[in-house]
């Protein structure tokens, strides 16, 4: 596979995708492997998701163990559990030796432990150690996320020398942009950026001429948290240390990403109440098992609404124009409402959001209710007055819509802290509270 993107990629469309499979049904290996050669790996493995178990368990095949760890980098985690459940252990350990640590510690993750157990024994000591170092660490912290192949030198070395240690891992490191200076016990130092260190004298040494002051995440740091981190900071790269101060590897901007895009598909499953088995599941009942707790909840939240609406049953069967405005009243305190809560919950999630922070958003969105309550609720008090030429009914309506919203804007802003601060995740429990 080229390391490159080409023109021939799966964003060529349908055309290519059909193309595959009519090789893949004559078993045309070679034409094939042409037509894959020039894509990158990401274009296969997105080739491969628009292919059926049986047609891509078979262009996996034909690839050779370096293409094919590429690709397996690359593939949906989902695809990647069936595809490695199809493939014999020798051949596993094989891609699997091909791959950067911390790649090789995600596809190991999602395996039985005899099967994991007999790929680590397969491959190289070293890189059995490092994975085995990285399963080690919780999932979705910075231990779990690292690749532990770096590059460090002592903080006596030379430029030229760190230049050397460049050169003897170029072949196990994929993409690196940094060279981390190390003291004699391992404790990071200084960072020093690929541009400064080509531009320095080769004699010079490189605690002379690297950067000392170091943003460094510890193992244990949530990987959203990495992620604000990398994106506070602009970096390509950050190193991870241990509790000692002592560099154990390194997270590049690829896996930070990853992490950005999974944890905002996250928020946005748990705002709608559901979850990722809701995307993968084929099954209706276990979609609508997935799904409904959350729209139960709605479900109470409609029928108590009803029930005040029950208890001026007298009130509306007499003003009967009065009825005809509650579903739209309802409906926009619940888009307000939802507005509000997709806001907080995403300052929430992104960390913008601090103590001072909570009660200055807070009055913000009171205020911006009452400014779209009066616009809103004005506009709806007019036609009501036009439409049924009725100024009491105009009156009561535009002032109903007017303080729905108001409340919709504050519980949206107000419900995600209170839940953030009782330790429950408010993007899963936000949306059927503002919307009942």
């Amino acid at each position: 596979m080229n390391e490159q993107p080409r023109q021939q990629s799966i964003e060529d469309g349908q055309e290519v995708i059909e193309r595959v499979q009519e090789m893949i049904e004559r078993k045309e290996s070679t034409p094939l492997l042409d037509l894959l050669r020039p894509m990158h790996p990401a274009d296969v493995a997105d080739l491969m998701e628009h292919l059926d178990a049986e047609e891509a368990d078979y262009l996996f095949s034909l690839l050779d163990h370096a293409s094919a760890s590429e690709v397996l980098a690359e593939m949906d985690e989902h695809i990647r559990e069936r595809l490695v459940a199809e493939i014999g252990a020798e051949k596993l350990a094989r891609i699997v030796d091909r791959m950067e640590s911390d790649d090789a510690a995600e596809v190991l993750a999602k395996l039985s432990d005899e099967l994991a157990e007999r790929v680590l024994e397969s491959i190289g000591e070293e890189d059995s150690e490092d994975v085995k170092e990285l399963l080690g660490h919780e999932e979705d912290t910075a231990g779990r996320l690292m690749a532990m192949e770096i590059v460090s030198v002592h903080e006596d070395a030379t430029v030229a020398q760190a230049i050397a240690a460049i050169r003897r891992a170029a072949d196990q490191i994929g993409e690196f942009y940094n060279v981390y200076v190390v003291d004699s016990g391992g404790r990071l130092k200084g960072v020093l950026p690929l541009a400064r260190l080509l531009r320095s004298p080769s004699d010079r040494r490189v605690a002379d001429v690297m950067e000392r002051d170091v943003v460094r995440v510890p193992e244990g740091m949530d990987q959203e948290d990495v992620a604000h981190v990398v994106q506070k900071y602009d970096l390509v790269s950050v190193p991870v240390v241990d509790e000692m101060d002592r560099l154990v590897g390194r997270i590049t901007i690829d896996d930070i990403v990853d992490v950005v895009v999974e944890e905002a598909s996250e928020d946005i499953r748990r705002m709608a109440g559901t979850g990722d088995e809701a995307i993968r599941e084929d099954s209706a009942f276990r979609v609508a098992g997935v799904r409904l707790p959350w729209i139960l909840i709605s479900l109470i939240g409609g029928v108590l609404s009803g029930s005040v609406i029950g208890a001026f049953r007298g009130t509306l069967s007499s003003f009967l124009p009065l009825a005809i405005f509650i579903p739209i009243i309802t409906a926009m305190g619940g888009n307000i409402g939802i507005q509000s809560a997709s806001l907080t919950v995403r300052g929430l999630a992104l960390g913008e959001i601090d103590a001072y922070e909570i009660w200055k958003r807070l009055f913000r969105e009171l205020r911006v209710g009452i400014v779209m309550g009066l616009v809103c609720g004005g506009s709806v008090g007019l036609i009501a007055l036009f439409w049924e030429h009725n100024a009491a009914l105009g009156i009561v309506v535009g002032v109903a819509m007017g303080a729905a919203i108001m409340v919709a804007a504050t519980m949206g802003t107000f419900v995600p802290v209170v839940f953030k601060k009782l330790g429950i995740d408010p993007a899963i429990a936000t949306g059927p509270f503002v919307t009942m």
